[in-house]
């Protein structure tokens, strides 16, 4: 398994900040090289860096709770830590080259760089932390080249992606975003899949939560696909261990019909005449469950193209696809656009579209960077957001 290949990596990694965070405490103040001190660092440190494993093989709560949200904490310290780190390591090399024509620095000059990088993981962090909280909200337009036969000129639709309820977003969060979807007034809002965290224990106060959910306003309802994290599965930082055979969780199921949700899977639906909306089940779940999903093609031949097509599909493939078999608008999430920076330029080399709005052919093609977060509760870079996207229909009605 790669989470186990990947093990020895992490040990290492771990190990170099550790004898970094040392040798600063022992510049610091002498008392610091005492081997009580010492013995306390490292095992502050070690129950730190052992909070995924801790998290993953304790199941009683309220402990895998507290081992599952402190750990996803850690992780994000982590990357921030290693990358700071790491400059500053090989900053310091090249001007003891240089500049300095040292070998290694005075103490002085090793407490006051160590003490900026340690200023600079902090606010990085602590940026991170407090703006994936805040919600933007990104507006665009698109005009698709057909029309309602109600006669309506457009349609507002709010696309939500990747809330992934569970360890880092809680009832606080999910009640932000029902309340920034409300305030848009919007005739259809679509859930974009990764509604949920793998874990339906991880859900705080589900029945609460479910209610605020019910409260979603719009004209025509709310319509969800699933997306690779709405399935129960074991996970050790993020990686998929034990037990690989896989089933559905109908608590997931039932929550959402008590949110008044209604779920498509390689489902479509007429609404009121108007257009059509297609959910699509997730490429990656079915994968899993060893489901069959339909072809774009498949999911259109009996429609009236001269209709608009709308899809929900979590991840923004087959773009190329869908826009053959008569869509007019894909939306869907998944990326996050990378979550925390340089992630983002990641995501650009793996997907057509990693978010934004992109035109394939006559399809829009409209993804979301996702209104949670996946992993370490941080944004960086990037952007918690609800996407509106408002359609323009040019042709008369007939």
């Amino acid at each position: 398994m790669i989470v186990w290949m990947l093990a020895p990596v992490y040990v290492i990694l771990n190990v170099y900040i550790l004898l970094r965070i040392l040798r600063y405490f022992a510049v610091v103040h002498e008392k610091m090289r005492h081997p009580v001190a010492v013995s306390l660092s490292v095992a502050a440190y070690v129950f730190f860096m052992l909070t995924p494993l801790l998290g993953y093989l304790i199941q009683a709560e309220p402990f895998h709770r507290a081992f599952k949200a402190i750990s996803n904490y850690w992780m994000g310290f982590l990357a921030i830590g290693l990358v700071v780190i790491i400059f500053f390591d090989i900053g310091r090399l090249i001007l003891n080259r240089t500049l300095w024509k040292e070998d290694h620095p005075s103490e002085r000059r090793y407490v006051r760089g160590a003490t900026c990088a340690l200023i600079i993981i902090a606010i990085v962090a602590g940026y991170g932390f407090v703006h994936f909280g805040s919600i933007k909200v990104n507006e665009q337009t698109i005009t698709v080249d057909k029309s309602l036969a109600s006669g309506n000129e457009s349609l507002k639709v709010v696309l939500v992606a990747d809330i992934h309820i569970g360890y880092s977003i809680g009832y606080d969060n999910v009640k932000k975003i029902v309340d920034k979807i409300n305030a848009q007034n919007p005739d259809l809002v679509l859930l974009a899949g990764d509604i949920f965290d793998n874990e339906y224990k991880a859900i705080e106060k589900p029945e609460k939560m479910a209610k605020t959910l019910s409260e979603i306003k719009s004209r025509y309802g709310t319509y969800a696909c699933w997306g690779n994290h709405d399935l129960p599965e074991q996970l050790l930082a993020g990686f998929t261990v034990g037990d690989k055979d896989y089933d559905k969780d109908e608590r997931f199921y039932k929550f959402l019909e008590d949110s008044d949700i209604k779920l498509l899977e390689d489902e479509s639906l007429l609404i009121d005449g108007d257009f059509y909306l297609i959910g699509r089940k997730d490429a990656s779940m079915s994968k899993k469950l060893g489901e069959t999903r339909g072809t774009p093609e498949q999911l259109t031949s009996d429609m009236d193209k001269s209709k608009p097509i709308l899809v929900i599909d979590h991840q923004p493939g087959e773009l190329q696809e869908l826009a053959k078999a008569g869509v007019d608008v894909d939306f869907s999430g998944h990326t996050h656009n990378g979550q925390i920076f340089p992630g983002n330029l990641l995501t650009a080399l793996s997907w057509e579209n990693p978010a934004g709005v992109k035109k394939i052919e006559n399809m829009y093609s409209c993804v979301t960077q996702g209104a949670g977060v996946w992993g370490p509760a941080m944004r960086l870079g990037t952007d918690s957001e609800i996407m509106v996207i408002n359609i323009e229909f040019e042709k008369e009605a007939v």
